[in-house]
């Protein structure tokens, strides 16, 4: 949907899917950002095994340092022995990895979407997993994210994944998502986000997972902007657990799964062009307050976005 739309939701028990939108869309680029701005293969206290091409990394085509797809016990490709680990992030070294993150949004430290800004302070990484978290002080809210801006990115023939547990606060606004490094919008991928705005159950049981793009496939053209989305539940609530959401995205598909089961599949020919037009895309973890629901400010905010693990597959 657009930012200032609502969404309907339904609840339910066992694992189901229902219809539902949500949109990251652009935002102001000029905003001031007070955030960090060969071929060999790197590793960094097995935080992250991935080839460097200058500055950016393109995932697609990669050799990992190692074929370690027998090691991995949770997650995955459902076609994991076809596929290589290209990135894998533990937060083990107790300090975010600045060769594979940066903190803010890809484009700075505000939108036009949220009363939110983010600041460095609000990304800590302890106990082995990145922690993002909301605070407000004097009207003003901030919060936590982070990107892969010019650093790692991926395309068709990536699967991006994420062992995530959310925040249970009415207000907060949870991704795991992309879009093009470039910074056109659409297109975009929702790898997945959680809606709280006061709804109960729905709200903390329910995930979404979206796709925004333009139906003349061009990057960038809002005029023939066009969104489809479906929400899930695996039974449970989404913030007391973790679960593994990733996406596949390839030349005749996007699958979007939530414990390698599948979420959302998405084969539409004009959707998979405008997404293959659009890479590379960077990846965000981002906190945003206040886009959906209200959160509340007559007391502290202790809640975390708590991130596992990440990994890209090639």
């Amino acid at each position: 949907m657009l930012p200032d739309e609502e969404t309907n939701r339904e609840g339910g028990g066992s694992p189901s899917v229902e219809g539902s939108s949500d949109s990251h869309e652009e935002t102001d680029r000029s905003t001031e950002r007070d955030c960090s701005d060969s071929d060999d293969v790197r590793t960094t206290s097995r935080r992250s095994y991935v080839k460097l091409l200058g500055g950016a990394v393109a995932v697609t085509g990669l050799s990992a340092g190692r074929n370690t797809a027998t090691a991995v016990q949770e997650g995955g490709p459902p076609n994991r022995a076809d596929r290589v680990i290209a990135l894998e992030d533990r937060f083990e070294d107790g300090s975010l990895d600045s060769d594979t993150w940066e903190t803010g949004w890809g484009w700075g430290t505000r939108t036009r979407t949220s009363p939110t800004r983010m600041v460095p302070e609000n990304v800590t990484v302890t106990d082995g997993q990145l922690r993002l978290e909301a605070s407000h002080e004097g009207g003003k809210i901030l919060s936590g994210s982070v990107n892969t801006k010019n650093k790692v990115t991926v395309e068709p023939g990536s699967y991006f994944e994420a062992k995530i547990k959310f925040p249970d606060r009415d207000g907060f606004l949870p991704a795991f998502w992309a879009k093009p490094n470039d910074e056109t919008w659409p297109p975009e991928i929702d790898v997945v986000e959680l809606f709280q705005k006061g709804g109960g159950r729905p709200d903390t049981h329910y995930s979404h997972h979206h796709l925004h793009y333009s139906t003349s496939t061009n990057p960038g053209d809002r005029s023939t902007y066009e969104g489809m989305g479906k929400s899930y539940t695996p039974g449970d609530d989404l913030t007391q657990n973790f679960h593994v959401y990733g996406v596949d995205w390839r030349r005749d598909r996007i699958v979007h799964y939530v414990d390698g089961e599948p979420a959302m599949v998405t084969t539409d020919p004009t959707v998979l062009d405008a997404m293959a037009k659009g890479a590379p895309f960077y990846l965000m973890c981002t906190l945003e307050v206040n886009k959906i629901g209200t959160a509340p400010t007559d007391e502290e905010w202790d809640e975390q976005f708590v991130v596992d693990w990440t990994r890209v597959w090639e």
